[in-house]
């Protein structure tokens, strides 16, 4: 008896199983255990699914009733119910009712209700009412029935519950990377969506090209402006440039309130040429925002200095007593000669070291500057332009 009875619970959990995954709506589902009930005790009135879950609300919809299709959420007519309460004050195990609405302490033959409470751990989110139909009666299989119903109603719950938390943590999470990512490299951002378990933040030796660039005269203007205007210029310059760096591969690195870092990755005649095409491009706009705001404001210089060659690149850890900062950066001599060469650009002129003019010469034209000296550098450096004059100049007609 016990082995038919084992038989025919397996036979009847994977018939409802194998229809539970013709759905992956919630709803649908806890609609579908709750007319398998009807299916499997056919002297059933009705089969209720009550569920209770506050937080229910954030992953399925009210259940469709099973009497009137039209209906919705069984609550407005059973969480009154003296039967369904009982159950739910009493905890996780199912309450079997006698006619007449008295309970039994085992289970009886002749049951005319049985209330099977779904829990997790002691937090009630469902009931599983099952009603027999006039004149007919419920038994311990049914009760076993009912049961395995309510065991899959609350995998099923559980499920959903588990599946909307992680929804609304990824939301979450998603939401504040929308709003950092601006913060963050744009190299930094591939490594990490490429490998998020373990990213390769490293420094390690690369070709690259570095670009520096400022605003001429930050200081006087911040003295001259209101801190409005100030931003709104610093805003509309630097605006300006994203699309120009980012369309030639541009990852901006550091920025000061006048100035800009960007690296070029790549070969070094690749990194090179986009680095340079991108100072001459900025150049272009900025005449061409000075030509848009020439009766508001005086004209903006940004000045530019580009080297290239091999550099230590990745995340640098700085650690003091208020915490641990890291930049993604590039280091080493190649860089501290873009910020030297930079520094020493005037009136807007674009000036690039030897070995960057070495990869663009046959692709761009070149102004020779002459042997400079630089701080900390032991020999004169041979630097060129990509701007004829280093004059100021205004956008031509």
């Amino acid at each position: 008896m016990a082995k038919t009875m084992y038989k025919k619970r397996f036979e009847n959990v994977f018939r409802v199983a194998k229809k539970l995954t013709s759905s992956s709506d919630i709803g649908d589902v806890l609609e579908i255990i709750r007319d398998e009930a009807k299916t499997s005790i056919p002297q059933l009135q009705e089969a209720c699914l009550l569920v209770i879950d506050p937080e229910a609300e954030h992953y399925t919809r009210p259940l469709h009733c099973a009497v009137e299709k039209k209906r919705i959420n069984c609550q407005l007519c059973k969480r009154g119910r003296v039967t369904v309460a009982r159950a739910l004050n009493k905890g996780a195990s199912a309450m079997c009712f006698l006619p007449g609405n008295s309970t039994e302490a085992t289970v009886p033959e002749g049951l005319s209700e049985i209330v099977v409470p779904i829990y997790l751990e002691d937090k009630p989110l469902a009931v599983l009412d099952a009603i027999a139909a006039p004149g007919a009666t419920l038994k311990e299989r049914d009760l076993i029935v009912l049961q395995d119903l309510a065991e899959l109603a609350t995998n099923v719950i559980k499920n959903a519950r588990d599946h909307s938390k992680m929804a609304k943590a990824k939301l979450t999470l998603d939401s504040m990377l929308k709003h950092l990512r601006p913060f963050v490299p744009e190299t930094v951002q591939r490594i990490v969506e490429k490998n998020p378990d373990e990213p390769e933040l490293g420094k390690r030796d690369m070709e690259v090209t570095v670009l520096f660039l400022d605003i001429a005269g930050y200081t006087r203007m911040s003295e001259t402006q209101t801190r409005g205007k100030v931003n709104f210029i610093i805003e509309k310059y630097f605006s300006a440039t994203l699309d120009i760096l980012y369309a030639h591969g541009g990852d901006i690195n550091e920025t000061a309130g006048d100035g800009l870092m960007v690296i070029f990755q790549g070969d070094a005649e690749t990194s090179s040429v986009n680095a340079a095409k991108s100072a001459l491009e900025i150049r272009e706009k900025t005449l061409q925002i000075n030509e848009e705001l020439k009766t508001r404001f005086p004209p903006v210089q940004i000045n530019m200095g580009i080297n290239s060659g091999i550099a230590s690149v990745g995340m640098s850890k700085f650690e003091g007593s208020s915490g641990t900062r890291m930049t993604f950066t590039a280091t080493g001599p190649v860089t501290n000669l873009a910020a030297r060469i930079a520094a020493t650009a005037k009136n807007g002129d674009i000036l690039i070291g030897h070995e960057t003019a070495k990869h663009v010469k046959s692709i761009l034209e070149l102004f020779e500057r002459g042997f400079m000296e630089f701080k900390n550098v032991s020999e004169p450096i041979e630097v060129f332009s990509l701007v004829r004059s280093h004059k100021l100049e205004t956008k031509a007609e």
